[in-house]
């Protein structure tokens, strides 16, 4: 389950031309999209256009077609973690990561340059379960977890899985706030899918209905259904984008105050700003957390300056992170199915 980021890749970028990247914008908003009508929307054919899918995918450009699933609808709350590692052993340091990859709660873990070394971003149904999650994290590695930092997301703005520069014209993704969602209700053939689908959710019906052993169309409406309870928002690909020579920035910020008018304000920053692929407000340390793709440091830092230029009355402190790689991207945690 390889992340989306990867100095190393960065030695060895891909190569992609116009037709690859809206074949990857048309993609990111509905991964599912049969291979006629994705090369009608290109204008090749349908092999020519299966080849570049084909080829993408086995070069590590697209790492995965899954499902964007709202975890709120599921019942669990997300939460991030910030941890510091003691680099003197790095057994243990490789052990530990190698345990959170595996981890049933854990969704992402990335690795940082700077103040922290860890993120992980991870599911829980409650504050209770969270905290039994990382105490045991925790108790099993107590020598080289020197500090830790934990987030609670209250709202999410905006996110998107792709760059910016490969969305098409009028394929952009617009901000707007997203509150938590009341849980629907799912049972276990419901689970199962998801779990089907966020292996690969090109998996046609057929192949999900014989893994099940029921029929197409009872898988059929299932899908339709999990997509009109907003339980999957969309389906989407998961891009390497280190291999498309970007960089990625978590940017942090405190507020002295982040009232409705600066609320507003910001969600016209973020469509101003296409870069922040993914922002959240959040409940600890931090009230805002931004997650920004760029080709190099002066794009970032022109973001940056406008950001506090635009808030200066109200932004306290901020830090940034840079990432070096993604161990793991997991949409579908085994917790999500207890």
């Amino acid at each position: 389950m390889t992340g989306r980021i990867d100095y190393d890749a960065l030695e060895k970028p891909a190569k992609i031309d116009v037709k690859d990247k809206k074949i990857l914008s048309l993609l990111s908003e509905d991964a599912r999209m049969p291979f006629t009508q994705l090369a009608k929307a290109i204008n090749l054919s349908r092999d020519a256009t299966a080849h570049r899918v084909e080829r993408m995918v086995k070069e590590g450009i697209i790492l995965r077609f899954f499902p964007n699933i709202n975890y709120d609808k599921l019942g669990h709350y997300t939460f991030h973690v910030f941890l510091l590692i003691d680099e003197m052993d790095k057994q243990e340091q490789d052990n530990l990561i190698a345990d959170l990859k595996k981890h049933p709660n854990i969704i992402s873990v990335i690795e940082y340059s700077d103040r922290w070394d860890l993120e992980l971003v991870l599911l829980a149904k409650d504050l209770l379960e969270f905290d039994h999650v990382i105490l045991e994290i925790a108790a099993k590695y107590p020598h080289i977890i020197l500090e830790k930092d934990k987030l609670e997301i209250i709202r999410r703005y905006n996110s998107s899985f792709v760059p910016p520069l490969i969305r098409e014209k009028g394929h952009e993704m617009d901000a707007k706030v997203v509150r938590r969602a009341p849980p629907a209700k799912v049972d276990s053939v419901d689970l199962h899918i998801l779990r089907l689908l966020a292996k690969d959710c090109r998996t046609s019906t057929y192949e999900i209905a014989t893994e099940l052993g029921v029929s197409a169309d009872a898988v059929g409406y299932r899908i339709k259904n999990l997509l009109r309870e907003e339980i999957i928002r969309n389906f989407t690909i998961l891009v390497n984008l280190s291999k498309m020579k970007y960089h990625w920035y978590t940017f942090s910020v405190e507020m002295k105050m982040f009232d409705t008018r600066n609320e507003k304000k910001f969600e016209s920053f973020l469509q101003k700003h296409k870069n922040i692929i993914r922002s959240v407000k959040t409940l600890g340390g931090w009230d805002l957390l931004l997650y920004v793709i760029v080709q190099n440091p002066r794009e970032f830092h022109h973001i940056v300056k406008d950001l506090k230029s635009t808030f200066a009355n109200v932004v306290r402190n901020y830090q940034t992170w840079v990432a070096f790689k993604e161990h793991t991207y997991n949409p579908m945690p085994k917790a999500l199915e207890n």
